[in-house]
């Protein structure tokens, strides 16, 4: 059995999915792009217990390749970031792909495109379930997520007295 902790947002509208973008120029130079789509429902997994959220953090990022899937529901609204050196026309471009195509286009259409960074990220609060990868949609448990801890500064450098 393998064990992966699901987690999913408590709230409507609070799944987001991010995409970093870049290709190199001819003239060696970097152009890119990002966009954020915002859903009404989803989900993301994470494989150890170390890396869940706390109970009181407003979000919180997984990758998106873990599990069983995203499961995106609901898309609520596009952001796009283009760097100065777009134009008017190639910015309608891109985002006439992406409306076309999606994640879809990104990864598999015939561009010169490339993906620095994808990433789900959930705003809390969050339900979070214990659950066997092999067994499609059932928990096992429901995980009570721990406060994080508070924070106690010290008065040495760099975590203790110098000697």
């Amino acid at each position: 059995m393998s064990i992966l902790y699901r987690i999913k947002p408590t709230d409507k509208k609070s799944i987001e999915a991010f995409y970093d973008v870049f290709k190199r120029m001819p003239d060696g130079s970097i152009k890119g792009w990002s966009v954020t789509e915002t859903y009404r429902w989803g989900q993301g997994f994470v494989e150890d217990i170390d890396e869940l959220p706390y109970s009181d953090d407003s979000e919180h990022n997984v990758d998106p390749t873990i599990g069983w899937g995203c499961e995106l529901e609901d898309l609520c609204a596009v952001y796009f970031e283009f760097d100065e050196s777009f134009s008017d026309e190639e910015k309608a471009e891109v985002e006439q792909a992406w409306e076309d195509g999606g994640a879809g286009w990104l990864y598999d259409g015939e561009h010169d495109w490339e993906v620095e960074d994808d990433s789900i990220t959930i705003l809390g609060p969050f339900v979070v379930d214990k659950i066997d990868e092999d067994v499609y949609n059932e928990s096992i448990e429901t995980v009570e997520l721990k406060q994080r801890p508070l924070f106690v500064a010290t008065t040495g450098w760099p975590f203790g007295d110098k000697e």
